[in-house]
């Protein structure tokens, strides 16, 4: 049997535990009471946040579209030059970057095989015009002994046609002779236009072939040149031939080429569905390397006096919905607003704010519906 003789003197102690861990619950209850008044109270007060401000201006702005390409000769300015004989390159004068001058020699082909030939042609053609001669004095004795009844008529015939055997065999051989001299001038390849040697494909000691299949040196140009911009077909009618262009590019380092368009294409790719804009550049110095890639801005719908303000200066919501923070002393308060064109530095703003509004331009994010702002030192 269980023993409940210490039953009765338990229930003090008991009590007083239970009396203990309610009077510590009151107080922990009352300091947190405490502390939440106290968080409450600095809740209460509308937070401060550090903005920059800007204002709402006119100025123009426009809607552009970015257009880029490579830069290429102009056509007709940009020539592959190779040998019309086949044979070893003996020489190569010039080398990548050097400038020549139109009919300047750029390379010779070993022409030792073709002097032997031209030489062998000129004996044949003296030899042909000796055979010629003898032939019309055959004739003209011949044609004499008939008159005095000497020579049979088959005599005076024969010695014509042998004449007219020795006109055909002289004019072989100045064709043979001609050709042969045109082959040893083309033994030195001369450029045909003048500007800078773009590439060369040849070293000395190489064999060519004597076809345009295997040239020897591309010749540029480059006094002036030509981008080349493929244009999607929508932009294309924002293209007219003599329009001003301004060009940016890496290469350039800050600096802006001004161009003219010269050319719109007429057809445009179904495939890709663009089309061809070409836009020549001044080029005297040839600082421009062919190939160089560059971009620029053209002008689709222009606004001449827009009311403004920085791109950074528009905030939009979660729902995509711009808006600004209109400035009243030292509160902000959002302001919806439609926006015209963008760009990437400005937008448009049909309505919304007016001129000389104050806004924040940054520093926005840490806003709310209306909010107390600290303008901060630029």
């Amino acid at each position: 049997m269980r023993d409940l003789s210490n039953g009765p003197a338990r229930w003090p102690r008991l009590a007083a535990a239970v009396a203990l861990a309610a009077a510590l619950a009151v107080a922990g209850c009352s300091r947190r009471s405490g502390a939440d008044e106290g968080e409450g109270g600095e809740k209460g007060e509308a937070a401060v946040v550090d903005v920059t401000l800007t204002q709402v201006t006119r100025a123009p702005i426009s809607r552009t579209v970015t257009i880029s390409g490579t830069v290429a000769a102009l056509p007709n300015r940009d020539v592959r030059v190779s040998s019309l004989v086949a044979g070893r390159v003996a020489e190569l004068p010039v080398a990548e970057g050097d400038p020549v001058a139109a009919g300047q020699r750029v390379a010779r082909i070993d022409d030792r095989l073709l002097r032997e030939q031209s030489r062998q042609a000129e004996a044949a053609l003296a030899q042909a015009e000796a055979g010629l001669e003898n032939a019309k004095l055959a004739r003209a004795r011949n044609e004499t002994l008939f008159e005095r009844g000497i020579a049979a008529r088959k005599e005076v015939e024969d010695s014509r046609t042998q004449e007219a055997v020795a006109e055909a065999a002289l004019k072989q051989a100045q064709a043979t002779a001609s050709l042969a001299e045109t082959q040893l001038m083309r033994a030195e390849i001369r450029s045909p236009i003048g500007g800078a040697v773009v590439k060369r494909f040849v070293s000395v000691g190489e064999q060519v072939d004597g076809t345009a299949a295997e040239p020897l040196f591309e010749v540029a140009d480059r006094r002036e040149v030509e981008l080349y911009a493929n244009v999607p077909a929508a932009y294309l009618p924002a293209f007219r031939s003599g329009q001003a262009v301004e060009l940016e590019g890496d290469s350039l380092r800050g600096e802006t080429l001004h161009g003219r368009v010269v050319a719109v294409s007429a057809a445009v790719d179904p495939t890709t569905d663009l089309g061809l804009v070409r836009i020549r550049l001044a080029n005297e110095a040839g600082s421009l390397a062919l190939g160089t890639f560059l971009s620029a801005r053209i002008p689709l719908e222009t606004h001449a006096d827009a009311l403004v303000a920085p791109s950074q200066a528009v905030y939009r919501d979660q729902e995509g919905r711009p808006h600004v923070y209109r400035v009243e002393g030292d509160a902000a308060t959002a302001s919806p607003v439609v926006l015209g064109i963008e760009t990437p530095d400005r937008d448009e703003i049909l309505s919304g704010v007016r001129e000389g509004d104050s806004i924040v331009w940054t520093g926005g994010y840490g806003l709310g519906e209306k909010s107390r702002i600290r303008v901060a030192k630029p």
